[in-house]
């Protein structure tokens, strides 16, 4: 992907460019309000009108779809804020595998700026500026249709420009805006989140059938070799072999690599967490296995199917195949397998851990379309594929943290508002209201202090 790298540096350069050019040619169209230059405009507000007035029937329909949603969205965000700072104040090893901040802006290339690329795709600039593009326009256009639906007046429609980002904005009155019921209030405020839920799911079904016309299996993934917990009362010595730290005990011998140094207790006795002998670990087997002599491996299934054909002492070449595309071929005597000596023995496996909680289930139902131990290849143009797909990717994911940042109870965001009406519809006191309001801004904003505080303290 080196080639898109150079290509989306450029395109960084020559964006930035463009936009002062823009701005510098309509200097005279521009306000300023602090560092942020604010261009506005007529042209959406007749976009917008045209829409309230074509779907007046379906959007009078969904407004309590929109306020429901919003009330999840806020649940959900304040469920995993407080779930993230437990986190954070319960498990500090959190911050050697996550380097960057809790709190940090969503950045172009923060992945390889914070270590973060086995957690995320790359994330290049195009794709930073193509969907905050999609998510802006999407966000505020939704706003301005429902403010014209609830005849609240729209002075303008425009961009605004931080740097070489931009944003999107819609400038209605705002005295007109809060004449209107709660329930339109509301409704205004949770239309911007609504619009970017239904765009993730967009481009979450334009993810899937990318995957399934662009990608084909073409290998095993194995994540792990035989394990097993070994008393360390039972261990007599150590000593090398190639990469591996042999572990000798009265039983056998196990192996041990940098990845795996854990240590159990367990009634009253210590062990430590080892390979088994095997033929895959004392090989070092690295990689898809993609093909075993002459057969090519789609995914488990064909290893399996292979594994049952061949029997101990058969000399097999494994074919592997990296996340770079680096292939590895190794020549192997298949071992017994411990309880059937008539069984072929190679010991790879995947540890593909259960989900844990509503949130967890929920994501791993919408990533199911592919499984997690099979190998996949695009089937066409390689570099062109993963751009587009990660794209698309992208895409999805920053239209819902978009949506659910939206909705935490913070003055400046959608939330904010959306709460104090909500608390003044439940109890019908301004002072409750206000006071619930202040209590929520100012929890959050002290978690995300405390947040911030551990992780700082963690690194230095």
């Amino acid at each position: 992907m080196v080639s898109f790298w150079i290509y989306d540096v450029w395109f960084l350069v020559l964006f930035s460019f463009g936009v002062f050019w823009f701005l510098k040619d309509r200097k005279k169209e521009l306000s300023r309000e602090g560092i942020i230059f604010m261009w506005r405009t007529q042209f959406g507000v007749k976009a917008i009108g045209w829409f309230a007035d074509r779907f007046y029937w379906l959007l009078h329909r969904i407004k309590y779809l929109i306020i429901g949603l919003g009330v999840v969205l806020m649940g959900a965000m304040l469920w995993m804020l407080g779930q993230t700072t437990s986190i954070y104040l319960l498990h500090p090893e959190i911050t050697k595998l996550v380097k960057a901040p809790p709190i940090a802006p969503l950045i172009p290339y923060f992945p390889k700026l914070f270590g973060m690329e086995s957690f995320f795709p790359p994330f290049y600039f195009t794709y930073f500026i193509v969907a905050l593009a999609i998510v802006a326009i999407v966000h505020e256009f939704s706003h301005g249709i429902f403010m014209k639906l609830f005849g609240v007046k729209i002075k303008s429609t425009g961009l605004v420009f931080l740097g070489p980002m931009l944003g999107a904005f819609v400038e209605e009155e705002k005295s007109g805006f809060e004449k209107r019921s709660k329930i339109e209030q509301m409704t205004v405020l949770g239309a911007g989140v609504f619009a970017n839920v239904l765009f993730a799911l967009i481009f979450y079904f334009l993810y899937v059938a990318f995957f399934f016309s662009s990608f084909a299996a073409s290998g095993y993934i194995f994540t792990t070799y035989g394990i097993a917990a070994v008393p360390i009362d039972n261990v007599t010595g150590f000593g090398e072999v190639g990469n591996l730290t042999s572990v000798f005990t009265d039983g056998g011998t196990y192996y041990l690599d940098e990845g795996l140094a854990i240590q159990l207790e367990s009634e009253g006795k210590d062990y430590i967490v080892a390979y088994v002998e095997a033929p895959a670990v004392l090989a070092g087997m690295k990689g898809a296995i993609i093909q075993a002599d002459d057969v090519k491996i789609m995914g488990h299934d064909d290893l399996r199917w292979f594994m049952e054909n061949k029997e101990p002492g058969d000399a097999v070449r494994f074919v592997t195949e990296s996340k770079d595309g680096e292939i590895r071929e190794y020549d192997i005597v298949l071992g017994e397998y411990p309880g059937d000596e008539s069984k072929a023995y190679l010991e790879v496996g995947s540890n593909n851990p259960e989900p844990r909680g509503f949130i967890q289930k929920f994501l791993g139902t919408f990533m199911s379309f592919k499984d997690s131990s099979t190998y996949y290849k695009p089937t066409w143009d390689g570099e062109l594929v993963y751009f587009i797909y990660h794209l698309l990717w992208w895409v999805m994911i920053i239209n819902l943290l978009v949506a659910l940042f939206n909705m935490m109870p913070l003055g400046m965001l959608d939330g904010g508002r959306f709460f104090y009406l909500m608390v003044l519809g439940i109890f019908g006191s301004e002072k409750i209201a206000k006071g619930a309001y202040k209590v929520a801004t100012y929890l959050i904003l002290f978690m995300f202090v405390l947040m911030m505080f551990f992780w700082f303290i963690r690194i230095v």
